[in-house]
């Protein structure tokens, strides 16, 4: 079975042959990973993490996430309604993001009853491997209107240095 290999925008200056590297197979098993753990506690079906019902406050939940590609960088959108920013951890690495935080449940006033409650409520803590490398250094954050933006610049292609071949 052939495997995916991510695409880049990155221009590239000649075509490449083929190449095997041999870290690619736990790149893909570990972004396969990162997508069956999302979509399993997403899922409205799953036993883990209630989406209908009276009550879901003590569960904690995985945020919507977009990754989307320009030429120079990778924008990452995370929906996180209804935090405040100094409640958001973003630590990056030059192939890797991860974002946590808490999102803490409202408290019910005397008086005022919850007839339906789907919103999460709890820590939660999502990973993700970038396509390419980036310059963890040059990273930017945002937080507006109930979503975390992160700009991550992607760093330089490294090109193959020749070796001559002594003796």
């Amino acid at each position: 079975m052939a495997m995916a290999r991510a695409r880049s925008l990155a221009k590239k200056e000649a075509p490449e042959l083929a190449r095997w590297e041999p870290w690619d197979i736990f790149r893909e098993m570990d972004r396969m990973w990162d997508r069956m753990v999302r979509e399993f506690f997403s899922s409205p079906f799953s036993l883990v993490r209630p989406s209908w019902g009276l009550r879901g406050d003590t569960v904690g939940f995985t945020p919507e996430v977009d990754l989307r590609e320009t030429e120079k960088e990778f924008v990452l959108s995370v929906a996180l309604p209804g935090m405040e920013k100094d409640d958001i951890d973003i630590d990056v690495t030059a192939d890797r993001i991860t974002i946590s935080g808490e999102r803490k449940v409202e408290e019910e006033k005397p008086g005022e009853q919850y007839h339906i409650r789907q919103q999460s409520y709890g820590a939660f803590n999502v990973s993700y491997t970038l396509p390419a490398e980036i310059k963890p250094n040059e990273v930017k954050a945002t937080y507006k209107n109930g979503v975390l933006e992160v700009t991550m610049p992607k760093a330089e292609v490294r090109e193959a240095q020749k070796v001559k071949i002594e003796g």
